[in-house]
């Protein structure tokens, strides 16, 4: 099985809790992924909204120190690397990602910084205000920092990614990037009102951009009502498909920030979350698309470009 997510929180909680990336109890460990044939993993340093100022830049820092320290392959940064993966000469391709803005401390050049230890994307926001806008918690869009912000990361070849961001937030950000824009981590806003969801009409966007949507496993995020199964991820998947996402469509699994179906318990159960959308009537070859060939295309062709 092959595997491209989007989205986990494993750096953070390992970083937070002392814990081997290699191996342990979370629901992402190298170990616990080995199965998997070729992976390309989106480590995700989440910085939580209480924090502002330097000291969000400072943990940041700590976490991309922590990664380095791990006996784990080095962070991804070349288009090369990812045609590596795919002719199977490397089995694993780290990427790291930053969930929210707030990392910037305010500060543009913290941009440059950031690219140059290898970040591919960047939430601009997490749930709440920070210096570059508003995420979900309240509709209001980009501040004049936040608009400048996504030039500057487009620039550095950073990827803006809406998840968390208000419906506001999201066509403001959409106004202001040239290139394609990313929801590493949101469902289908018509199957689950989740406000971290996407409106069919934010998917079009994403999709006319040629940008990604991973789809999130997060029991809130998947139903409004009763325990949520590797079925409703299958759902949501049809969904943005007859909307023609076919080639927008991957996986951002949340792995170690949510709450996760009962039938997906960590990576080692991803075979069932295959069967599901099998079951669903989705063909092998759109299953290989959505598990992982969408987003290796998507960021071979990006990282060749820079």
């Amino acid at each position: 099985m092959d595997l491209f997510d989007l989205h986990c929180d494993t750096l953070t909680s390992c970083c937070n809790k002392g814990l081997s990336l290699a191996e342990n109890e979370l629901e992402i460990s190298l170990q616990k992924g080995s199965y998997l044939e070729r992976w390309a993993q989106c480590f995700a340093v989440f910085v939580p909204d209480e924090l502002r100022g330097e000291a969000a830049y400072d943990y940041y820092r700590r976490a991309v120190d922590y990664y380095r320290a791990q006996a784990a392959p080095p962070l991804l940064r070349e288009g090369a690397e990812l045609t590596a993966l795919r002719r199977g000469e490397r089995r694993l391709c780290p990427i790291l990602t930053v969930e929210g803005g707030a990392v910037l401390a305010g500060r543009l050049e913290r941009i440059q910084t950031l690219a140059e230890d290898g970040v591919q994307m960047l939430t601009i926001t997490w749930n709440g205000e920070n210096e570059l806008g508003w995420g979900v918690s309240e509709n209001r869009g980009l501040k004049p920092l936040g608009r400048e912000a996504v030039r500057e990361m487009e620039r550095w070849g950073i990827l803006p990614d809406v998840s968390h961001l208000s419906q506001w937030g999201f066509y403001d950000l959409a106004a202001v990037a040239e290139g394609p824009i990313v929801a590493s981590h949101s469902n289908a806003k018509a199957l689950c009102n989740h406000p971290r969801n996407l409106t069919d009409e934010q998917f079009a966007v994403i999709r006319d951009r040629g940008g990604l949507v991973g789809l999130n496993y997060n029991q809130g995020f998947l139903r409004e009502d009763g325990p949520a199964t590797p079925d409703d991820i299958a759902e949501h998947a049809l969904h943005f498909l007859a909307l023609g996402g076919e080639k927008t469509l991957a996986l951002g699994s949340d792995f170690d920030g949510a709450e996760m179906p009962q039938q997906l318990p960590d990576i080692a159960a991803l075979p069932a979350l295959a069967d599901a959308m099998a079951r669903r009537g989705i063909g092998p070859q759109q299953i290989q698309a959505i598990f992982f060939d969408n987003a290796a295309d998507f960021f071979e062709r990006r990282l060749s470009s820079f």
